[in-house]
């Protein structure tokens, strides 16, 4: 079965951090290792590049990706970022150009990114605007050890990325953990 793009993690660098499904675990699967696949995911977070995304994009985006997550992870825990990461996405930041504006019926949009390294060095500046600001935002890890999860948790009370997918995992493992615990009292 072919994986979905995540969402839902509060951002868009958010989303994008996940694209490695699996992370932690023994098999994993990057949503986004062909250029249609880096393409697809783009189109839908309304990044997509007016040019071509070739491999060489690809393996930005991925290194970006990791980097994105690696910031998150470090955040989440009130750990130190590790060098490598702030040179990865500070060196995505080189490619930031100011978001024009267009007219769109009764409404303004954002101009489309002229490649894929503009539309990646934007969730890039979101990155850093969210990690840096006055007011840096509150992430949290999954509370799936196996998720490689990372959101934004404006209240403090969420628990996992996703009550559909990690939550229900969670609680399964829980329930079926309390049955075998109690078949075992019982004899």
């Amino acid at each position: 079965m072919e994986e979905k793009f995540r969402t839902g993690y509060g951002r868009d660098w958010l989303d994008f951090a996940v694209t490695l499904v699996g992370r932690y675990t023994e098999v994993s699967q990057d949503l986004v290792d062909t250029p249609g696949q880096l393409r697809a995911w783009l189109t839908e977070w309304g990044l997509a590049p007016a040019g071509p995304v070739g491999e060489d994009d690809v393996a930005g985006a991925q290194r970006l990706r990791d980097a994105l997550h690696g910031l998150a992870k470090a955040a989440a825990f009130g750990e130190a970022p590790t060098p490598g990461d702030v040179r990865v996405v500070d060196a995505s930041l080189l490619d930031d150009l100011p978001v024009g504006l267009r007219r769109r019926g009764t409404s303004v949009v954002a101009s489309r990114p002229g490649t894929t390294r503009q539309a990646l060095a934007r969730l890039a500046r979101q990155a850093a605007d969210d990690l840096t600001g006055p007011d840096p935002v509150r992430l949290r890890a999954c509370g799936d050890d196996e998720c490689s999860g990372i959101f934004l948790d404006p209240t403090g009370r969420r628990r996992w990325c996703s009550d559909e997918r990690c939550g229900v995992k969670a609680r399964v493992r829980a329930h079926r953990a309390r049955a075998r615990q109690s078949r075992g009292d019982a004899g």
